[in-house]
């Protein structure tokens, strides 16, 4: 049986009162003395946070500050207005403060954190390893980085990159732990629709009967697809130079083509005079044995680019 935040209070605010042993108190609410006794501890954690909260709060309402108190106020305005999620927890792991924020990003009420391990977000996809590895390193006093695809209050998930501190006490010892997280939901859901769309272009340019070519300003091959190399009878590596390709190449007319006039060559250095060309070539590949083809040159325009790019599509003439 499931118990709401209220009646576990209620239960801790009965045990605390001794009217009623705890035996009852456990088969009146179902559930074991120890189950009692956690329900107590938790509810003494957030009283005490909370409490701590007030005197904070208290100390900030005040008209005169020491300037030790003015550094704090200027802290905790920081903290409240941070566009950061920001969780501090205590040496055990349980939060004691979580600003705005984290209410914001979580759907978690303040009170709701309370006590509360930031384990309440797990979503599931981070592996219990990657947590004793995190814990391994904060607590040895070391700084942690990472990204989670954690679970927000409504059941939505959401990732953000987080750095995890310990926070140290005037022994040297460390007191409490600080994250500091960012909610990067609208670049991971960016960066996974590029690589859909990159993957659907590889899959289609892969797919393609036509052979394709592009070639940039240096005459490097930039891409090729399988038919380009099926047709030219060999491996088209990116980087290749098209010009050092084992090829020779025939014009229109049937006389062999100078590298300068290819309609690629043409196209790089702008004197096909537009920004399409197309022709009819014949190819004679190593292998020997020469095939017409109807080719068709076009100037690709990258973005922020100023170079010329050009894509050549080659099909095999009917004629």
């Amino acid at each position: 049986m499931r118990h709401s935040k209220l009646a576990k209070e209620q239960a801790a605010a009965r045990i605390r009162e001794g009217m009623t042993p705890l035996l009852e108190l456990a088969r009146e609410y179902g559930v074991s003395t120890n189950t009692l006794r956690a329900w107590l501890r938790d509810s003494d954690l957030r009283a005490q946070a909370q409490q701590s909260a007030k005197r904070v709060a208290t100390a900030l309402t005040r008209e005169k500050y020491t300037s030790a108190s003015q550094r704090q106020r200027l802290l905790m305005h920081a903290l409240e207005q941070s566009p950061a999620t920001i969780i501090v927890t205590d040496a055990e792991g349980r939060i004691v403060y979580a600003n705005p924020k984290f209410v914001d990003t979580t759907g978690y009420s303040i009170d709701e954190a309370l006590g509360q391990n930031p384990r309440l977000l797990k979503s599931g996809e981070t592996s219990p390893a990657e947590y004793r590895d995190l814990w391994k390193s904060i607590t040895a006093g070391k700084e942690w980085r990472g990204t989670f695809h954690n679970r927000r209050k409504d059941g939505s998930l959401y990732w953000e990159r987080a750095s995890i501190s310990p926070v140290f006490d005037a022994d040297g010892k460390v007191a409490n732990f600080m994250a500091v997280k960012e909610d990067i939901t609208a670049f991971m859901e960016a960066d996974a629709a590029r690589r859909k769309a990159l993957d659907g272009f590889h899959a289609i340019f892969t797919a393609l009967p036509v052979a394709v070519l592009v070639v940039d300003a240096g005459g490097r091959i930039l891409l090729a697809n399988p038919a380009a190399e099926e047709l030219f009878d060999m491996p088209l590596a990116q980087d290749t130079q098209f010009d050092n390709l084992n090829l020779r190449w025939l014009g229109a007319d049937g006389t062999a083509l100078r590298r300068s006039d290819h309609p690629v060559r043409l196209m790089i250095s702008g004197e096909a005079g537009a920004d399409a060309l197309r022709t009819r070539l014949g190819l004679v590949p190593p292998t020997g044995g020469l095939c017409w083809l109807n080719a068709t040159v076009r100037r690709v325009r990258f973005q922020n680019e100023t170079t010329v790019t050009a894509m050549l599509v080659l099909e095999r003439a009917s004629d």
